[in-house]
């Protein structure tokens, strides 16, 4: 699995979004604003007139959005929340 993450400093929920993939032993590469990638890249990859947020995760090359979007695609993907 192909994950990035775009991200910017002091960001608690970039920080939660790495922590969760790395509780369920995903590996990915972190994207820095500023560093990696700025604004006008982040308005290309979320689209125009979009909400220009991070984190935003990228799985195999498909948008996901968010923390809470990546809680939602592991757990509909059987990695997180099905064990009884």
């Amino acid at each position: 699995m192909n994950i990035e993450i775009y991200s910017k400093d002091d960001c608690s929920w970039c920080t939660k979004a790495k922590d969760l993939l790395e509780s369920v032993g995903l590996s990915y590469t972190e994207k820095k604003y500023g560093v990696d990638y700025g604004k006008a890249h982040l308005e290309k990859l979320l689209g125009e007139g979009a909400k220009l947020t991070v984190p935003q995760i990228i799985i195999n090359n498909k948008l996901v959005g968010g923390y809470e979007d990546l809680g939602k695609y592991l757990e509909e993907h059987g990695v997180l929340g099905l064990q009884t």
